[in-house]
C-alpha cells in the first residue's frame, strides 16, 4: 500500500469511520501515518433498536474508546446541537469553510469522505460539501490541494435509488478486520444484532466480497474520486 503521512477522515457520524474503513485506520495508524477523524455531529438520541436514549456523553466515551483501538486523534464539529439527520439544513457554505480549514491545517495526504450515493441526506451534505472543499486549486495559490481522495463504502449503500459509482481502489484488510469488528463493537450504541445492517455478519460480509475481487480473505474498497501518480 502507498505510504501516507497524514490521512483526514470526514465521518457524519460516529460510526461511518468504522463502518467505512475502519480495517485502513486500523492498518494505516500501525504503519505509522498519523490518522484524524472529523465527525460532524455528535447527539444524543433516540435509536432503533435500543429501549433507551443514549447521552451525549456516551457516544464521545465510545468515540475516545474506537480512537484508541484504532489509534486516530479526532474532532467534533458538532457537538451536543441536536444536528443528527439535520445536517442537510446547514448552510452549505458553512461546511465547506469547515473542511477548507481542516485541509489547509492538517495538509493530509489522504482524504476519505462519505459515499455521495447514500440515501442519508446527512451523508449527502457531507459529501457534498467536502468534495467542494477539495477542489482543484493549486497549492501556489495557498490552499492545500490533497493529492488523493476518495469516498468509502459500507453495507448500507445497496439501498439507493441509481446504480453505486464503480470501487476502483481495494485494500487487503485481511489482518485488521478484527480490530474493525472490535471497534464497532465499542460503538455499543450503534452495533445491532444480524440482518442488520451495522451487525459483525453484515460488515464482515462486505468485507469478504471486496476481499474475493482483489484474491484476499478480507477488503475494503473506495471509490477514486483523485489520484495523484
Amino acid at each position: 500500500m502507498q505510504t501516507y503521512d497524514t490521512v483526514l477522515v470526514i465521518s457524519p457520524h460516529a460510526d461511518d469511520e468504522v463502518l467505512g474503513c475502519g480495517g485502513m485506520l486500523a492498518r494505516l495508524s500501525a504503519e505509522g501515518s498519523r490518522v484524524h477523524v472529523l465527525y460532524l455531529s455528535v447527539d444524543g438520541m433516540s435509536h432503533y433498536g435500543l429501549a433507551n436514549p443514549v447521552t451525549y456523553e456516551a457516544r464521545v466515551a465510545e468515540i475516545d474508546r474506537v480512537a484508541k483501538l484504532l489509534g486516530f486523534e479526532y474532532t467534533i464539529a458538532y457537538g451536543d446541537r441536536q444536528l443528527n439527520e439535520r445536517l442537510d439544513t446547514l448552510p452549505r457554505r458553512e461546511l465547506v469553510d469547515l473542511f477548507q480549514d481542516h485541509l489547509d491545517r492538517l495538509r493530509p495526504d489522504l482524504l476519505l469522505l462519505p459515499s455521495g450515493d447514500d440515501y442519508d441526506q446527512d451523508h449527502v451534505a457531507t459529501f457534498t460539501a467536502a468534495f467542494a472543499a477539495a477542489r482543484p486549486i493549486g497549492r501556489s495559490f495557498g490552499k492545500w490541494l490533497v493529492p488523493h481522495v476518495m469516498s468509502y463504502e459500507m453495507s448500507k449503500l445497496q439501498w439507493a435509488n441509481k446504480p453505486l459509482a464503480l470501487c476502483t481502489a481495494f485494500l487487503d484488510i485481511s489482518d485488521h478486520l478484527d480490530a474493525k469488528l472490535a471497534a464497532l463493537r465499542e460503538y455499543a450504541s450503534q452495533h445491532r444484532p444480524v440482518p442488520h445492517i451495522r451487525s459483525e455478519e453484515s460488515v464482515s460480509a462486505l468485507a469478504v466480497l471486496r476481499g474475493a475481487e482483489i484474491g484476499v480473505r478480507y477488503a475494503e474498497a473506495f471509490e477514486v474520486h483523485r489520484t495523484l501518480l
